[in-house]
């Protein structure tokens, strides 16, 4: 490869860089990082260098056209202590094989069939609620509850609380994780009350999984999604063995229910500030809807509630942040990218940028009507990723959005009582540092 310029970035510290900056405050940094050097920057981050991307076709580049040049970066392998080699973390013909087998069961008419599941937990959920309630907390039980359910087929509350408990200490372990510019595997032994929390953590969740494996093995007749990837099988008639299973449903019980219970608790926040968006589209649920629950059916009459989906998923989109490493040297906008370097693609950084959605920190879902979306370049929106590795569960999340939002929103009003925004943090995911407290009168 000729001779190709570093981008320009910031100097910082001898070996740890722009580190600490980030670690003290990762969306404030990359946004500064952008704002200040444009659409691509180069910093350092404890040795290793690091180039955040902004452009949608550099994002491209990585994710679509020449994506068999990079790899996840270190801290998503490093997932793999909990999640081992599930979807979001294994690479190559393994990722491929798996995300092969795993297809059957996301296949549109499956999904759709849970829709009366995720009715059923968001009217039981409400019926629990007091008149003020941490909204990100109720999300959180309702999106376990779904995900305990559709993927096991078991209503079994314990089950949901243990996995719900052991999470908790997950993200707090990765969201320390973030800010220590050391990998992960060089500080987690250490007996710490996190690092001893999350060790136990991570024996509950493989402890409860490896249970309903094997209950479902000796009987796997059930319509749930477990019961859908044991029936899988490949050209050579395998299928998922115990550790495969173990690690997909880890990733899909963790990854799925997570984003999708921070992406309600951001639409209900959203919703509470913007009173206009509020009514119109209380509107449109009663124009379609009328009181009744919300069916499969009723979605394509409900263009507003997308709208107010996809505009919540820009604004605040739950995975905030992707980094792939350079497998061999790269050029990206004519400055080369070395071998093992990071490459940081933001949807936090992106989906705000003024030159793709003018007046980016306003919540607009008109930005979504119909047509819309054809004015801005692809990869100016990717809140489930892009390319081969989009998300597998973007179809059931957004499907169990707005079936949620449909039910809650016609027998509850979301008003805010906590600081605006809220206070936001990343760990796996971007999460409130804060509880997001609301009061929820009853409608009627």
């Amino acid at each position: 490869m000729t001779a190709l310029a570093t981008p320009p970035g910031p100097t910082g510290l001898p070996f740890l860089g722009n580190s600490l900056n980030y670690a003290r405050d990762p969306l404030g940094t990359l946004s500064d990082l952008a704002r200040e050097y444009g659409d691509i920057a180069h910093s350092r981050y404890a040795g290793a260098d690091v180039f955040l991307v902004v452009q949608p076709a550099a994002i491209e580049h990585v994710l679509v056209k020449n994506r068999a040049n990079y790899q996840k970066d270190r801290f998503l392998r490093s997932l793999r202590d909990v999640l081992g080699d599930g979807l979001l973390t294994s690479e190559g013909e393994r990722w491929k094989a798996d995300r092969k087998l795993m297809a059957p069961a996301f296949t549109p008419r499956r999904i759709h069939a849970y829709a009366g599941t995720m009715v059923a937990c968001a009217r039981e959920a409400e019926a629990s609620w007091e008149d003020e309630v941490d909204v990100t907390e109720a999300m959180t039980r309702l999106t376990l509850e779904v995900a305990v359910r559709t993927l096991f087929g078991t209503t079994s509350s314990e089950d949901a609380r243990r996995v719900g408990e052991a999470f908790r200490a997950v993200a707090e372990f990765f969201g320390h994780a973030v800010s220590v510019p050391l990998p992960v595997g060089w500080w987690s032994w250490i007996p710490t009350r996190r690092n001893t929390r999350y060790r136990r953590a991570r024996r509950e969740l493989e402890d409860v999984v490896a249970r309903i494996v094997r209950e479902r093995r000796a009987d796997p007749s059930g319509d749930d999604l477990l019961s859908a990837m044991l029936a899988a099988r490949d050209e050579e008639g395998r299928g998922l063995d115990d550790g495969q299973l173990r690690d997909q449903v880890l990733t899909l019980l963790l990854a799925g229910h997570e984003t999708t219970s921070l992406l309600l608790t951001y639409v209900w926040d959203a919703l509470a500030r913007n009173p206009a968006v509020e009514a119109r589209l209380h509107a449109e649920l009663e124009q379609v809807l009328g009181g009744r629950d919300p069916e499969l059916a009723d979605l394509e009459r409900l263009p507003y509630l997308r709208q107010v989906v996809q505009e919540t998923l820009r604004l605040y989109p739950p995975a905030a942040i992707m980094g792939r490493e350079a497998i061999g040297e790269d050029e990206i906008q004519g400055y080369r990218i070395p071998q093992g370097s990071i490459v940081l693609m933001s949807q936090w950084v992106t989906q705000r940028d003024p030159r793709f959605f003018p007046s980016p920190h306003a919540f607009d879902p008109e930005r979504w009507a119909p047509g819309r979306e054809a004015e801005r370049p692809r990869f100016a929106y990717f809140p489930f990723g892009g390319g081969q590795r989009i998300c597998i569960g973007e179809a059931f999340a957004m499907l169990e959005a707005r079936l949620v939002i449909a039910t809650l929103a016609q027998r509850r009003r979301f008003v805010a009582t906590s600081a605006f925004p809220p206070r936001l943090g990343v760990s796996i995911t971007l999460r409130p540092r804060d509880p997001v407290r609301m009061q929820l009168p009853r409608r009627g």
